[in-house]
């Protein structure tokens, strides 16, 4: 191989490898636990990828990884301007708003809590507005319904 070949191979193995640790790959955020029986180590498994795939959605600014999770309501309360209860579309539609302006430079999970029938997780979303980066905190609650973690609230400061 040449040594444009070579430095080629090198930065896309970085690069991908960049990519790979900006998702997930570290759950330091979410507990694991023992569990009493397989339906309830079923239910934690689909809890925690209902918070990564919408961790994503923001990361990636893919909605349609978020969406998916709305019931029939969800409330949100994005950086004090849009608060309280809207329906799927109107809560798709403020969430790409809010992707567009806060250009994403960054989104991690810091925290996690899961009970029986609820959950929450608490993280950062890193930003970017005229080359200045700035962090919002950002809480997830889900709830579970018919074998089911739907987004119950979304509040970002």
């Amino acid at each position: 191989m040449n040594r444009k070949s070579l430095l080629l191979l090198l930065f896309t193995f970085i690069f991908s490898f960049l990519l790979i640790n900006k998702s997930f790959s570290q759950d330091k955020w979410w507990k694991e636990k023992k569990y009493k029986n397989e339906e309830a180590r079923i239910k934690h498994d689909l809890c925690k990828k209902t918070f990564k795939d919408i961790g994503n959605g923001f990361l990636y600014k893919n909605v349609n990884n978020i969406n998916i999770y709305f019931d029939s309501q969800v409330y949100l309360n994005v950086t004090s301007n849009e608060k309280g209860y809207y329906s799927p579309n109107q809560a798709e539609l403020i969430l790409i708003d809010f992707m567009d302006y806060f250009r994403i430079e960054n989104f991690k999970f810091l925290r996690s809590s899961k009970y029986n029938s609820y959950a929450f997780a608490n993280g950062v979303y890193t930003y970017n507005i005229n080359s200045r980066k700035q962090d919002l905190d950002i809480t997830i609650s889900l709830k579970y319904f018919k074998s089911k973690w739907f987004i119950d609230q979304i509040t970002i400061k």
